[in-house]
């Protein structure tokens, strides 16, 4: 740490690669390290600046996120892997917790995923009987997501049978909530094509309140978390 703060306060920022390869450790190695001495070093983007420098930080960098609380992510993903059926149309949600799912999806099973993040774009083209629809828009570094300049219509042509959505907040009065505004309206779109909507989440999330509502917990069917799958009103009373 020490090392590393020397090098950050010379150069003012360095990437999280950069700085890897200056003590030959891992990326993650790093990762882990400035989130253990958040007082000392933070994250802005991929990149490492020091605490103090007075720099707003990022509210949300994809690639750190995706370390955080992993294999609960993945146990609540394989929750929902029993619900998906072949010759579905599913949605799968923006983040780095539904990105699990992909990776249970039998390569055998024919399906349509709808998405509209380009990491899980990335994962779903590569399984060979996957159709992929891929939301457009202008396209948000942090979130790895794309946004439609005006209402998008493309959601209108599909009838989801499952919505597999992700949450930065679940709360009991106020729902699932998400960062920004422009993440909830395309969430809200989905969840309005969808037969069945459920949440897909970590236990941490519970409690938590981000700036943007996007649905009541009552809308889900179900909620994932590491402990399975369970209604909304079990968790909460």
């Amino acid at each position: 740490m020490r090392q590393l703060h020397q090098a950050v306060a010379q150069a003012k920022s360095l990437h999280v690669r950069e700085a890897a390869e200056l003590l030959d450790v891992s990326e993650m190695t790093v990762r882990r390290d400035i989130r253990e001495n958040e007082d000392i070093l933070q994250f802005l983007g991929g990149h490492i600046v020091l605490a103090d420098d007075g720099s707003h930080r990022a509210p949300y960098d994809l690639a750190d996120a995706a370390d955080r609380k992993r294999p609960a992510k993945q146990a609540a993903c394989a929750a929902c892997a029993p619900l998906l059926r072949p010759q579905q149309t599913v949605f799968l949600d923006c983040g780095t917790t539904v990105a699990h799912l992909v990776d249970l999806i039998p390569t055998d099973m024919d399906l349509t995923v709808i998405c509209y993040a380009l990491n899980i774009a990335d994962m779903a083209v590569r399984r060979p009987n996957i159709r992929l629809v891929m939301l457009g828009g202008i396209y948000d570094g942090p979130t790895a997501s794309f946004y439609p300049v005006h209402e998008d219509a493309t959601l209108e042509a599909f009838a989801i049978n499952c919505a597999f959505m992700s949450a930065a907040g679940v709360a009991p009065q106020l729902g699932a909530t998400c960062t920004t505004f422009r993440e909830a309206a395309v969430k809200r779109a989905a969840m309005a094509r969808a037969q069945t909507s459920v949440l897909v989440v970590d236990r941490s999330k519970f409690g938590q309140v981000a700036a943007a509502a996007f649905a009541p917990l009552k809308n889900f069917a179900r909620i994932a978390t590491e402990d399975g799958l369970a209604p909304p009103e079990t968790l909460f009373g």
